[in-house]
C-alpha cells in the first residue's frame, strides 16, 4: 500500500508542475516590468557615491550660445564667442575698491564705512595696515566688515614687527607675500615691494611667469598689478626703491599687457597719464596722450597711488607733468566693471565729500586694444605747495621720440627732478 502511494506521487507530480508553468508563464514571474523580482543598476549604483557624474539626457535642441546662467553671450560676426566677455548678469553692478596706508583710527573707520556702503565684491589693500604695532588686532577689528572680500599687499610698516607680519599672512591665508588671482575677467598680481624683487629673485620669476601664463588664458581681458611702494613718485622719500621698481618692472608689464598699477606708500592721491617706459632715459617716461586727444594704444600703463585710507596725509612736494591729478585727500578708488567687462571706470571717493574727486575710463575690445576717455587727460588741478607753480605738458613742452608718433615730455622740468634726486 505504501509503495503504491509513493509511486503515484512521483507519477502525478511532474504533470502538476507542467500544468502550473502552462498557466503562469515564466516571463511574467521574472519580468522587469513588474518591478518585483527585477534588480537593476540604478537601484543599487549611485554615480555620485563614487565621485562620478550622471549621464545627462541631451535635449532635442541645444543652443551653444546659451550660458550656464541662461544668458545669451556676445558673439562676433563669425559666430565665435569671446571667452573674455562677461554676461549681462555677471557684469551688472560689479565693482572693486583699492586703497592703502590704512592705520587704525577714526579716518580708517570712515573709509571702511563708506566702502561698505558701495557693496564691493572685492577690496584690494595697498599695504600698511599697522604702524609700529606688535599686533594687527586693531586692524582686524576695524576692517572686519571687509574680511571676506579683501586681498592685501604687504607694506613697509607691516614689517615693523615680525610677529605682526606673520599674523597678517596667517589671517589672510597667504603662504607668500606675492601672489595672483582672477576676479571676473581681470587677472590681479600682487608684488611685495618689501622683499627682494630684482631679476634674479624668486619673486621676479614668479611675476614674470605668472603674467606670461595669463596671456594664454582666454578668459582674461584685464591685468592689474598692485603693491605698496609706487613705481613713479613725486615724494621726497624712498625714491631709490621707486626707481628700482620702475626699472625692473615697467617694461616687463608693457610686454605682458598690464593695464593698471595701483600702489600706496605716498599718502595722497595721484594718477598718471598712460605711460610707456623710456629706455633712453627711464627718469622721464613716454606719455601716451597725443596732445590730450582721445588716444588708443596698447602699451601705455596708468599708475595710480592711493595711500589715502586713514593714515596721516603727506604734503605734495612737487608735481610732474605726467600726473593728471594730485590731491591731498583721504578716500579710496572705486572701479566699476561695465559693458560686459570691456570697460573699467575708475573714480576716487573723498571720505568727507559726496562728490567724485577724479574719474577715468579705459575700454578694450576682445583683442585687448585700448581706448582712453577724455577724462583720462583732464588738466592737472593741483598747484605746487611751495611756490604756487606747476609743470604742465603744453604743446611746446612735448617732443616726438619714435616712428609711432609717441609723445615724450621734454625736459623743461629736468633741473627740478635731478636736484631732487640728488638730495
Amino acid at each position: 500500500m505504501g509503495t503504491a502511494i509513493v509511486n503515484n506521487f512521483f507519477i502525478v507530480t511532474p504533470f502538476l508542475l507542467l500544468s502550473i508553468f502552462a498557466i503562469f508563464p515564466t516571463t511574467n514571474v521574472f519580468s522587469q516590468d513588474d518591478d518585483f523580482f527585477g534588480i537593476f543598476p540604478q537601484d543599487y549604483y549611485d554615480p555620485s557615491d563614487y565621485g562620478e557624474k550622471e549621464e545627462q539626457t541631451i535635449p532635442g535642441h541645444f543652443d551653444e550660445n546659451i550660458t550656464s546662467k541662461g544668458e545669451t553671450s556676445a558673439v562676433d560676426k563669425y559666430g565665435n564667442k569671446p571667452q573674455n566677455l562677461l554676461s549681462d548678469i555677471e557684469s551688472k553692478d560689479v565693482n572693486f575698491i583699492a586703497a592703502g596706508d590704512w592705520a587704525c583710527n577714526k579716518e580708517t573707520a570712515k573709509t571702511v564705512g563708506k566702502i561698505t556702503g558701495l557693496e564691493p565684491e572685492l577690496v584690494v589693500g595697498l599695504g600698511d595696515y599697522t604702524f609700529e604695532e606688535v599686533s594687527p588686532q586693531c586692524w582686524f577689528d576695524i576692517s572686519e566688515p571687509l574680511d571676506d572680500i579683501i586681498k592685501i599687499a604687504i607694506g613697509n610698516h607691516d614689517l615693523d614687527y615680525q610677529n605682526s607680519y606673520y599674523q597678517l599672512l596667517d589671517h589672510y591665508n597667504l603662504p607668500e607675500p606675492y601672489y595672483s588671482f582672477n576676479f571676473k575677467n581681470i587677472h590681479f598680481i600682487t608684488i611685495s615691494s618689501e622683499h627682494p624683487f630684482d631679476k634674479r629673485s624668486t619673486q621676479y620669476d614668479f611675476i614674470k611667469n605668472d603674467l606670461e601664463k595669463s596671456l594664454h588664458d582666454p578668459s582674461i581681458l584685464w591685468r592689474i598689478v598692485f603693491l605698496h611702494k609706487p613705481m613713479y613718485s613725486s615724494a621726497d622719500f624712498d625714491e631709490k626703491q621707486s626707481e628700482e621698481l620702475k626699472n625692473t618692472f615697467h617694461e616687463l608689464f608693457e610686454t605682458q599687457k598690464v593695464d593698471l598699477v595701483l600702489s600706496g606708500h605716498t599718502q595722497y592721491y595721484q594718477r598718471s597719464l598712460p605711460l610707456s617706459y623710456n629706455n633712453d632715459n627711464p627718469i622721464y617716461p613716454v606719455v601716451m596722450d597725443k596732445n590730450n586727444n582721445e588716444h588708443t594704444n596698447q602699451n601705455g600703463i596708468i599708475f595710480v597711488t592711493a595711500g589715502t585710507a586713514g593714515d596721516e596725509l603727506h604734503d605734495i612736494e612737487y608735481l610732474l607733468p605726467y600726473y593728471v591729478i594730485q590731491e591731498k585727500k583721504h578716500g579710496f578708488l572705486n572701479f566699476d566693471l561695465k559693458n560686459n567687462g570691456q570697460t573699467l571706470v575708475g573714480t576716487f571717493h573723498d571720505t568727507d565729500d559726496p562728490n567724485i574727486l577724479d574719474k577715468f575710463v579705459i575700454s578694450k575690445d576682445t583683442t585687448g586694444k585700448k581706448t582712453y576717455s577724455e577724462e583720462n587727460f583732464s588738466p592737472n588741478k593741483i598747484k605746487n605747495n611751495n611756490n604756487n607753480n606747476f609743470y604742465s605738458a603744453s604743446g611746446k613742452d612735448q617732443a616726438e621720440i619714435s616712428s609711432k608718433n609717441q609723445i615724450s615730455l621734454t625736459l623743461n622740468y629736468k633741473d627740478n627732478v635731478q636736484s631732487k634726486l640728488k638730495r
